[in-house]
């Protein structure tokens, strides 16, 4: 069974991976370790990001868009591949107009990394951030009636209007304005003359039905700005979902996240007959252990897997504090070498465990990938689909403090 985007926000109660490190830094938050290179007899688990599967997914994406300029979603930790390592590679490409990150302190640390495209916050701060916000040119979103509250201090500090963006809420009931009340609030704030729109954006409920209304309650607020003389800027409301299924939605700039680094949001064997995306992940280790049991053996907590007959099995050093979801003995398969072994027992907190078989035929220090690319069946989306994990999961609840190497 696969879980949706829709699926998976509903019933998450997990924050998905919002806490991490930078190097050498137990204060900074929403990044990760980068390190240049993997030593060869490391065996605790590293992830590998990969460019060139980025790029191909963001071609697919500008293919499906009719070449759309993309505001890339880099929230939480760039969907685990690490926040500035993400960032830094997806500021070259032209297709990428900016970021948009759901954390104030992530937007720090882009610019802190060097990042000079937009970055678009689109979320509630505090007036004691504002000046923050305005000193490193940060857009902020406009999200309720006290707008004014922080747009006139950062007045002073951007010597003129402050760039920021509208947050329409259409129907999501989530963040937002609502467009039953956006009309008032546009004209006070545009007879304020102290923002610059810079553009004004919404979130689908990923309800096909629905999503045609929110489009149009959406597209009124914008038709009834325009008749007023208030230019609101360009125009987003297409995430990665509807950046598959939902044409319409498409407007001036798409604003994709999962899609990007290599996850179908809804469903994978629909949206894969639209568009093909790779996996922009290797989250790999080393086997540390073979052992060959006797029948009756069992294997991890609750002996959930007992051997039939003699079976060879191999310890990886990894369990879902690592990322690794509990979900996994319910399907997936790792890769090591040219072979994929089923995961068994339990997934623990530090270690799972694989089936070899009746032949030792891998050896403690073989590389392992656990969710990636080499074989259809580490996949993060067959992955998803075989055990129910959602794809999302996968992604956002890799541990932030492993290391990133770009390949």
């Amino acid at each position: 069974m696969t879980i949706s985007r829709r699926e998976f926000i509903r019933s998450s109660t997990a924050a998905a991976a919002a806490m991490s490190i930078q190097p050498f830094s137990l204060n900074a938050t929403t990044n990760s370790p980068v390190v240049s290179k993997i030593s060869d007899d490391r065996f605790d688990p590293w992830i590998e990001v990969d460019p060139t599967a980025l790029l191909h997914n963001i071609s697919e994406v500008r293919r499906l868009t009719k070449g759309r300029p993309i505001l890339a979603v880099i929230k939480n930790n760039a969907y685990g591949l690490g926040l500035s390592l993400a960032a830094k590679i997806l500021e070259r490409l032209p297709e990428i107009h900016g970021f948009a990150v759901v954390k104030l302190e992530a937007a720090i640390v882009l610019r802190e990394a060097g990042i000079k495209k937009p970055i678009h916050l689109m979320a509630r701060f505090p007036q004691s951030a504002a000046k923050d916000i305005a000193n490193q040119n940060i857009q902020p979103s406009i999200i309720d009636e006290d707008a004014l509250e922080f747009i006139n201090p950062m007045a002073k500090i951007f010597g003129g209007s402050v760039p920021a963006q509208v947050y329409l809420d259409t129907g999501m009931s989530r963040m937002g304005i609502s467009y039953r009340r956006a009309m008032p609030l546009l004209k006070k704030i545009a007879n304020n003359g102290k923002v610059s729109f810079q553009g004004v954006f919404m979130g689908f409920t990923e309800e096909p039905d629905f999503d045609k209304e929110q489009l149009k309650r959406f597209l009124s607020i914008v038709n009834k700005s325009n008749k007023a003389g208030i230019q609101l800027g360009t125009l987003h409301a297409a995430s990665s979902s509807a950046v598959f299924d939902f044409p319409d939605a498409h407007l001036d700039m798409v604003r994709p996240g999962m899609a990007l680094y290599g996850g179908y949001p809804n469903d994978p064997e629909k949206q894969s007959q639209l568009g093909t995306l790779k996996s922009t992940i290797n989250f790999k280790a080393r086997v540390v252990r073979v052992e060959k049991l006797r029948k009756g053996d069992s294997v991890s907590y609750g002996r959930n897997y007992i051997a039939d007959k003699p079976t060879w099995v191999a310890t990886v050093p990894v369990g879902h504090t690592d990322g690794f979801p509990r979900k996994a003995v319910e399907g997936a398969k790792v890769l090591i070498g040219n072979k994929t072994y089923p995961v068994i027992g339990a997934v623990s907190a530090s270690h799972s465990i694989v089936e070899v078989g009746n032949k030792k035929s891998v050896q403690v220090g073989d590389i392992v990938t656990l969710i990636g690319s080499g074989a259809p069946e580490v996949n993060p989306n067959w992955i998803s689909a075989k055990t129910g994990a959602s794809v999302y999961d996968l992604f956002m609840h890799l541990n932030p403090s492993l290391p990133r190497v770009l390949i």
